[in-house]
């Protein structure tokens, strides 16, 4: 007998209890978005590996995490989804503003860890063609919303920071380069390879003597000029009015090299190191650095994945209905009047086989708060006894009325 086959590590499964629940993330994200008026798009997982290593050579996922395909040119399963909607609104000549909502599988060759996968789901929005600091009010409000509809602010926490203009940036980092250089030795070895591509990186390190040294490094504060303070200061202004706390954390950065000005994350304290459900800001260069037109940018992007994780309510999939009948008359009865019912809309389980008490043990299994029992009395007296699993009360109802009666049931229950 052949050894069972194993699933590729980091690429999960999705089960019926997972596929609802993330499901339900999904489809709420869209639903706020709605009200954003942000339109659904979506783009190939497949794109040109350049697409993504043009969004900067420092950037984590074009050093290490790509896969990559060999074939008529270079491809990549996609690593993350801003650069394919830059790409697309240049592909297909969009005129902006765009405001664009997407959801879909990434693929990163990572370490694998609690709610951090190889292929994970990413639900997120775009707006493209904005240049106004309401533009990244609105973006953060509307991930605030979600989480709100999630019910999960009081689970999370938002930082936010302002690492300035692409200028402003240039020289704050050659000053914390400057700064950094003589303890080169005394850092991470992570650090040390940051130091050399990537220098802001460097400020969100959790490791001990990386934050030893850094508690006396340069603050990007000290190189904004009075415009880029007054944006910043307009938008926690405009997150206050809004009632969304925030607090400023002026060592976040993001890791990809593309943003600008505003960069936000929404973290969770149950998540351990791994922290960040939802992150995003301002890119105001990427569309040009992939060949378009000038034009500026701010999003949010979530993991479906982690965002489940904290999710903890009942899955609004559970079905309504379960029907039980035994025999073979009652069976025929039972089954057409289950298709009756998912016509009509509802959602009815029905097994095929077991007695009674084995249906009536599924029934539990899958949690269903109302079953429909068919037996040969019920036949014979075109009736159907209907049991409210909650209370475990239960009447005898005529066939006729079942409509009528699930109809009140379903909006107790």
């Amino acid at each position: 007998m052949p050894e069972p086959l194993q699933r590729v590590r980091g690429f999960p499964d999705r089960l019926p209890k997972d596929f609802a629940k993330q499901n339900h993330i999904i489809s709420t994200a869209f639903e706020v978005a709605r009200r954003f008026c942000f339109e659904p798009v979506e783009t190939p997982i497949v794109e040109m590996a350049e697409v993504f290593q043009r969004t900067g050579e420092s950037a984590s996922a074009v050093n290490k995490e790509m896969y990559l395909l060999k074939g008529k040119g270079e491809l990549a399963l996609r690593p993350e989804g801003t650069a394919s909607i830059a790409r697309m609104f240049i592909t297909e000549k969009l005129r902006p503003p765009c405001r664009f909502v997407y959801s879909g599988p990434m693929f990163r060759h990572e370490r694998p860890q609690k709610g951090r996968f190889r292929q994970f789901t990413t639900v997120a929005v775009e707006i493209l063609g904005e240049s106004e600091e309401k533009a990244d009010v609105e973006s953060l409000a509307s991930a605030w919303f979600f989480l709100k509809e999630l019910q999960l602010t009081d689970k999370v926490f938002l930082e936010i920071n302002t690492i300035g203009s692409l200028e402003e940036r240039k020289t704050y980092i050659k000053n914390l380069i400057s700064y950094l250089k003589p303890y080169e030795k005394s850092l991470s070895q992570e650090s040390q390879t940051r130091l050399k591509k990537n220098p802001l990186r460097i400020l969100d390190s959790k490791q001990k003597e990386d934050q030893k040294i850094l508690e006396k490094a340069p603050c990007i504060t000290d190189y904004l000029t009075s415009e880029t303070k007054d944006s910043y200061s307009f938008i926690k202004q405009q997150l206050s009015h809004l009632s969304i706390p925030f607090q400023e954390n002026p060592s976040l950065v993001r890791g990809l090299d593309y943003y600008n000005h505003l960069v936000f994350e929404i973290k969770s304290h149950q998540l351990g190191a791994q922290s960040a459900l939802i992150a995003g800001g301002r890119y105001d260069s990427l569309v040009e650095n992939l060949g378009g037109p000038p034009t500026p940018a701010t999003r949010w992007g979530a993991g479906v994945e982690r965002l489940a994780l904290l999710y903890d309510q009942s899955s609004p999939f559970i079905p309504k209905i379960a029907v039980v009948a035994v025999g073979t008359e009652p069976q025929e009865k039972a089954f057409h009047k289950t298709l009756e019912l998912r016509e009509k809309g509802y959602s009815v389980y029905f097994w095929f086989s077991g007695n009674f008490s084995k249906q009536m043990k599924r029934v539990s299994e899958k949690k269903c708060p109302i079953t429909l029992i068919f037996g040969e009395k019920e036949i014979k007296d075109h009736t159907v006894t209907i049991k409210n699993m909650n209370t475990k009360k239960q009447e005898v109802i005529k066939i006729k009325d079942l409509e009528q009666t699930l109809r009140n049931y379903t909006d107790r229950v």
